[in-house]
């Protein structure tokens, strides 16, 4: 299924609140749409010029439905493809993971797409293990890849 406009600028929109995104693929993706696209609609030249300080308040505007399961599936995505490129590390993938359980906490876990804050709670002595937190981000990686490989190509850092 093809994500709407609305669920990818809040996909980004959550990127940059965690530092795996910022308003400069912001930019590149509305460019990408307005190329697309018969007639730019405000909202995209708006957004295809904005700059660091309005580019949330651009992104949330964007018009739409935006169904979380599909964000939140985008934002994986994003998160593995930052963690593949060296750009966050276990515990942003973890931050990632409880934004999605602190938007819809009534949620399975399966549905969070990141489980890794569950993985570290197992620890010796009150200190997660290298072995726990390389494991924990292992699985994790495994269970979000697939979300990579169904973002938008010009949403992708490779």
């Amino acid at each position: 299924m093809t994500p709407t406009s609305a669920e990818i600028a809040r996909a980004i929109a959550f990127g940059i609140e965690h530092g795996i995104a910022d308003y400069k693929l912001a930019r590149t993706w509305v460019d990408n749409v307005i190329e697309q696209s018969e007639i730019a609609d405000p909202w995209m030249l708006d957004l295809s010029f904005c700059t660091k300080n309005d580019a949330l308040y651009l992104l949330r505007s964007v018009p739409g439905v935006a169904d979380n399961t599909n964000v939140y599936g985008l934002l994986f995505g994003l998160a593995y493809d930052a963690h593949k490129h060296g750009h966050i590390d276990a515990w942003g993938l973890r931050d990632i993971g409880w934004r999605a359980y602190v938007d819809d906490p009534d949620a399975s876990p399966e549905h969070w797409g990141l489980t890794l804050e569950l993985a570290i709670e197992t620890h010796i002595d009150g200190f997660a293990t290298i072995v726990d937190v390389d494991t924990a981000v292992a699985e994790t990686l495994a269970e979000i890849g697939p979300y990579a490989d169904e973002l938008p190509r010009v949403l992708k850092r490779g």
